[in-house]
């Protein structure tokens, strides 16, 4: 498929996605049933994505689930913004997330730095990030309690923070070491939103990849994080993972030949 056939592929799913949403809140008059049958398609939509890969269904269904993940950060962020900020105010800037995040459908759009930057920022503003986000920041500040308590005084070095980063584009924040990064049965990295956890015995940060996990959760939400992580993990998907071969396409140099082409 050329470039504008994936280009119109991506789109289509992407406005059928919000549509759905929108579709379903306004049957049921809540956002929770919508929330609910929203869940059941990003699973099922990452199993098709991640068997079709990079086709035209595989394109259709990684638009569809941009524009669930975009549909559902509006309907949040008109609540939660409405209420702290005022209505106006609160449309204003679910307008400004929506738009951010659907973008990221188009892939000319999405191969820029600029937008990469602001989408990877934007995961702090993002409700449907806040839960993997959440956890990184509780992740990153339990590495540095144990480090102090591991560390200092009994001289731990499976709690030792080695050293810290930022991949400033994305807004990804990185620790090597500590005991929450050791626990990576892999001994590489992963990524819990804008932070990422280097294990002590990997020389290398993989900057690139796990900043890519950083876009993914912006354009795709939190419960698509969850997933990919057991697809890697669990289910034995490795690197063959749909998160991880969207993730490894901000690498310049990919790792592996089967990447699905989304932010390079």
């Amino acid at each position: 498929m050329g470039a504008r056939g994936v280009l119109a592929a991506t789109v289509a799913g992407a406005a059928v996605g919000v549509l759905a949403v929108g579709a379903g809140r306004l049957v049921a008059g809540s956002v929770l049933p919508a929330v609910g049958v929203t869940l059941l398609v990003v699973l099922v939509g990452y199993v098709v994505a991640n068997v079709s890969g990079a086709s035209g269904p595989g394109d259709f269904v990684r638009g569809l689930l941009i524009g669930l993940n975009t549909a559902l950060n509006v309907v949040l962020a008109l609540a939660v913004y409405g209420a702290l900020l005022g209505t106006p105010a609160g449309i204003a800037l679910a307008a400004v997330l929506g738009t951010l995040n659907f973008l990221a459908a188009f892939d000319p759009v999405a191969n820029s730095e600029v937008f990469q930057g602001l989408l990877g920022w934007a995961n702090w503003l993002l409700p449907m990030s806040w839960l993997v986000v959440a956890l990184g920041l509780l992740f990153w500040v339990a590495n540095l309690i144990g480090h102090a308590v591991g560390t200092w005084p009994f001289g731990s070095d499976f709690c030792r923070v080695r050293a810290v980063g930022a991949d400033w584009k994305t807004g990804t924040f990185f620790m090597h070491g500590g005991w929450i990064s050791n626990l990576n049965y892999l001994h590489t990295a992963f990524n819990m939103g804008c932070f990422a956890f280097v294990d002590r015995a990997s020389g290398h940060w993989y900057i690139e990849h796990e900043a890519g996990h950083t876009l993914n959760l912006a354009a795709f939400g939190s419960l698509f994080h969850f997933v990919g992580a057991i697809d890697e993990n669990v289910t034995g998907g490795h690197q063959n993972a749909y998160a991880e071969r969207l993730a490894e396409s901000n690498n310049p140099a990919p790792r592996w030949p089967n990447i699905i082409p989304m932010w390079i």
